[in-house]
C-alpha cells in the first residue's frame, strides 16, 4: 500500500511539474527580450513552483545548511555533488545570480535553451578537448567579473548515493585562473529524486553550503580538498 501511494505521487508529480515547466516556459517569453537581471526570474520563480510541487504532492521537504557560507560579495564558484536533477532545479532560488556550466546539447532544447543562453549559462562541448578547456576558463572568468556565481559539477554527471565519480581537472583549472573562492556543496537528493527513475520517495532532503576554499592552493591540492570535503560531508547525510 504504501509503495503504491509512492508511485500516485510521483505519477501525480511528474504531470504537474512538466504541465507547470510548460505554462511558464510560454508564459515568460516576453521578459526574454528584457536585460538579463530581469529574465533571471523566470528560472527562480519555476525552482519556487517545483519545490512547492515536491513537498505537497510527494512529501519531499528541502533542508538548507550553510547559507552562511556563501560569499557576501558576487563572483565566486559552487563545486557541488550530483545526484540528482533536483539540484539544477533548486540552485537558482539558493544562489544568487547563479549561472550554470552544463553540456552545449541543452542549449538546443526548444524554448528552454534559450533561457540558458540569456541567463547566461556557460555551454561546453566535451569532444573539442583542451579548446573547450581553454573556452571554459575564459567564460567562466568573465562571467565571475561580471558578479556572476558560476555553479559546476565537478563529477561532470550524476552519481548514485554513497558512490563517487572522478573529479574532472576543470574546476581546479577554473579556480586557478580566476582566483576565487569555491563554494563546495554536499547533499543526499540522490535517496528521493534518482537517477533514471520517475519515483520521488518522500524525506527530507539536505543540501549543505560548506566553508569555502579560498584561492592560492595549487591545482592538485585544492582538487584533493574539494573532493575530501564534498566526499565527508555527503558521507554524514543520509536518509
Amino acid at each position: 500500500m504504501k509503495n503504491t501511494l509512492m508511485i500516485i505521487r510521483s505519477s501525480l508529480f511528474l504531470i504537474a511539474f512538466y504541465l507547470v515547466s510548460i505554462v511558464q516556459a510560454l508564459l515568460y517569453l516576453p521578459i526574454l527580450i528584457l536585460p538579463r537581471k530581469y529574465t533571471i526570474w523566470a528560472p527562480t520563480l519555476w525552482c519556487h513552483s517545483t519545490r512547492f510541487l515536491l513537498r505537497w504532492i510527494t512529501g519531499i521537504h528541502v533542508k538548507i545548511k550553510g547559507l552562511h557560507n556563501l560569499p557576501q560579495k558576487n563572483g565566486y564558484i559552487v563545486a557541488s555533488k550530483h545526484q540528482s536533477a533536483m539540484e539544477t532545479v533548486l540552485f537558482h532560488a539558493l544562489i544568487p545570480n547563479a549561472v550554470y556550466i552544463l553540456k552545449k546539447s541543452l542549449v538546443f532544447i526548444p524554448i528552454v535553451g534559450w533561457y540558458f543562453l540569456k541567463t547566461g549559462c556557460i555551454a561546453i562541448n566535451r569532444k573539442a578537448g583542451m579548446k573547450s578547456m581553454h573556452q571554459l576558463m575564459h567564460d567562466a572568468c568573465q562571467r565571475i567579473n561580471e558578479g556572476y556565481n558560476v555553479i559546476i559539477f565537478p563529477e561532470g554527471t550524476r552519481t548514485k548515493p554513497g558512490t563517487k565519480g572522478k573529479y574532472n581537472p576543470g574546476v581546479a583549472m577554473i579556480y586557478e585562473k580566476c582566483q576565487v573562492p569555491v563554494v563546495p556543496v554536499a547533499l543526499n537528493t540522490g535517496y528521493f529524486w534518482p537517477k533514471n527513475s520517475f519515483k520521488r520517495y518522500p524525506g527530507t532532503v539536505t543540501i549543505e553550503f560548506l566553508k569555502p576554499i579560498e584561492p592560492g592552493l595549487d591545482k592538485r591540492e585544492f582538487l584533493s580538498k574539494l573532493e575530501k570535503n564534498i566526499e565527508q560531508a555527503c558521507q554524514n547525510l543520509t536518509k
